[in-house]
């Protein structure tokens, strides 16, 4: 696994030459594990996700004239949180966990509104409206917060709390798409630094530094299964390629290169949580 990872390393343009490659179709949500979707918690962790994939899909999309492959990601991103939510609706009805769940739902209505209108202002101008920009940031950031707060409600009762290893992975995903979104807001220049607020104060430089402390401890955690350790040993090379721009956030601008290796990341470490 080592060898593996030094000849990553010793090519340059071979990466960059895969990555244009993989470019070719888009990340879809669809790529995400569909194991998270067998319970409830995983429902929630995929509309995190998906969360954070739109409006990153947004900023993307705003710094290149309305590329359509970008809009494409925050339709289908959208059209996820939208499936998602009504199945975890029915399985919180009549639930001490309905008013949480009613704090998602009314958060996702007005995030997706901001969204869209957003979306009309870059069609319309071929330019974000950085007022809008902000109060998209905004929404979503409330949206998370009111997933975050579900998750742990459901969390917290024993028959439906994770083991170490799912909580773990569902924690370093969330983060790294955080990571990347926030990442995206300093390098798209016509929406630098719209996101920010509450918890995601947090610096990107931080962020990665406990990313990749959870995703060495899921290697040390499944040493044992050969599948998930490839997988995540797959993981860790992709993010020593990439680590170094999040660490650097200010110097290394490589948007698309850590957005498409970001998203490969969390569809490695959701699968190897589906090996277990």
């Amino acid at each position: 696994m080592t060898l593996t990872r030094n000849l990553f390393r010793s090519s340059y343009f071979a990466t960059i030459a895969t990555a244009l490659i993989l470019s070719i179709s888009m990340f879809s949500p669809n790529a995400l594990s569909e194991e998270q979707e067998g319970s409830t918690l995983g429902r929630i962790y995929l509309a995190q996700i998906n969360s954070y994939y739109s409006i990153n899909g947004f900023y993307n999309f705003s710094a290149n004239q309305g590329d359509q492959k970008h809009l494409t990601v925050i339709v289908d991103s959208s059209n996820k949180i939208d499936e998602l939510i009504n199945t975890i609706q029915g399985e919180v009805n009549d639930s001490p966990d309905t008013d949480d769940f009613k704090e998602v739902s009314g958060a996702w209505k007005k995030y997706k509104k901001v969204l869209n209108q957003n979306i009309k202002e870059v069609k319309k101008t071929g330019y974000p409206d950085l007022r809008l920009a902000g109060d998209m940031a905004t929404e979503n950031i409330k949206l998370n917060s009111t997933l975050e707060t579900l998750y742990n409600s459901l969390a917290g009762t024993p028959s439906n709390k994770p083991n170490k290893i799912t909580e773990m992975s569902r924690k370093a995903g969330i983060s790294l798409a955080l990571m990347m979104t926030k990442y995206s807001a300093r390098t798209t220049s016509t929406v630098s630094q719209v996101y920010s607020g509450g918890d995601t104060e947090i610096t990107i430089d931080t962020l990665a530094a406990e990313f990749e402390t959870i995703l060495k401890e899921l290697m040390n955690q499944t040493k044992g299964n050969e599948q998930a350790l490839d997988l995540l040993d797959s993981a860790l090379t992709k993010w020593d390629f990439i680590k170094s721009s999040y660490i650097n956030y200010n110097e290394n601008r490589v948007n698309f290169i850590v957005n498409l290796y970001s998203k490969k990341i969390i569809s490695d470490i959701d699968l190897a949580l589906e090996s277990l």
